[in-house]
């Protein structure tokens, strides 16, 4: 099945204040089944270029994917902002969603949506917030 990640191809603009930045990365070739999906963020850096590296480096160190690592985009940069991510921890399952928010409860609530929304009835109700994948930019 393949599944569409919203917001790929947002132009993505690094502010040029001084405050604490965060990005989020995500790998996938549209098909989570087959080949997974790579996923990583980064908070409280001192620039946006600082936060997109680390972001893209988290993404593109996950061996057990790597169709999807070789596809990292950084998708959102931010400032006080939280991230968090939902997948349905099956293996060889499609649910999959990320979100952004000014809180963590906005932003699992986004996750949890369109990983849902990616697995299909019968396996929505499997969609977990990723815990290590959920984080807030310290000016939150």
């Amino acid at each position: 099945m393949t599944v569409l990640l919203f917001g790929l191809t947002a132009l993505i603009a690094c502010s040029t204040s001084a405050a604490a930045e965060g990005a989020l990365a995500i790998g996938s070739t549209g098909n989570v089944v087959a080949d997974g999906v790579a996923i990583g963020g980064s908070v409280d850096d001192p620039t946006c270029d600082d936060a997109s590296a680390a972001a893209f480096e988290k993404c593109r160190w996950q061996p057990d994917v790597q169709k999807a690592v070789a596809r990292c985009r950084i998708v959102r940069t931010f400032t006080g902002k939280c991230y968090a991510a939902a997948i349905d921890p099956k293996s060889g399952t499609p649910g999959f969603g990320w979100g952004l928010g000014p809180d963590v409860a906005r932003a699992s609530r986004q996750a949890m949506a369109h990983c849902r929304a990616s697995a299909g009835k019968d396996r929505a109700r499997f969609c977990r917030i990723q815990e290590e994948i959920t984080a807030c930019d310290r000016d939150n």
